[in-house]
């Protein structure tokens, strides 16, 4: 038995199937990541067009069938290409490790609305001009997948709001007395701490700012203890 669904989606990937058909990885809204069976679609003229590239945002009407792990797609309209990311060789980088690092953290038939948004808005900002949200994304991405990083609370133990010590694996800062068992400390100054709370709320689009090296180890290294990504999803920070 299977159900009709329309949703809009992400691709996340393609490959090919059998001589003529694709099978898509889409992130939808309404049943999460999916697999989708596109008959057809190495076809010239094929109706799916431009839809399955990744990185598109579109909206798909697909057959739902039960028990079934692939599933068929029937359309794929575009609402917004992001064709400017995938002419960049700088950003077509960051889309494909964007679109890895989703295909990572979804799972089938559970949605999150909070990351799926926070993609397409970064997503729209980097096509406006703006490639420099990579760590911004990784950051928030943290705290949408469940970890949120406690930075405006102090020192996590005793509140101390001169701490300047951030724990990785405590997911905060420490100050200097309490610290003293933690090897992981990343030491910030007062402005670097001031970035992280920027980054925490501003919105994507009105970002502007260049991340320090220091700050963006930290976020990286956050993100890879957190979301369980090895530094084939999240490579390391390699400028000084």
């Amino acid at each position: 038995m299977s159900a009709l669904v329309r949703s809009e989606g992400l691709v996340l990937r393609t490959r090919a199937f059998r001589e003529s058909s694709k099978i898509a990885t889409v992130l939808t809204r309404r049943t999460g990541r999916v697999d989708l069976l596109a008959r057809g679609a190495r076809k010239p003229g094929s109706r799916f067009g431009a839809g399955l590239e990744i990185g598109t945002e579109g909206e798909f009407i697909y057959y739902e069938r039960e028990n079934k792990s692939l599933w068929t797609l029937s359309s794929a309209d575009i609402l917004r290409s992001h064709q400017g990311l995938r002419e960049n060789p700088e950003t077509l980088t960051l889309l494909a490790r964007i679109m890895k690092l989703l295909a990572h953290l979804s799972q089938p038939g559970q949605t999150n609305p909070g990351l799926y948004n926070l993609t397409l808005s970064v997503l729209n900002a980097m096509e406006e001009g703006n490639s420099s949200l990579y760590d911004l994304y990784l950051w928030r991405v943290a705290a949408a997948s469940g970890y949120p990083p406690r930075i405006g609370e102090g020192c996590m133990v005793c509140g101390d709001k001169n701490a300047s010590g951030f724990s990785v694996t405590q997911g905060g800062f420490l100050c200097s007395r309490h610290s003293k068992d933690h090897n992981d400390l990343i030491r910030l100054s007062i402005e670097e701490r001031r970035l992280l709370n920027l980054l925490t709320d501003v919105p994507p689009a009105e970002c502007k700012v260049s991340i320090p090296s220091l700050v963006s180890k930290l976020i990286r290294r956050y993100a890879h203890y957190y979301l369980h990504a090895d530094e084939r999803l999240i490579p390391p920070v390699t400028r000084p």
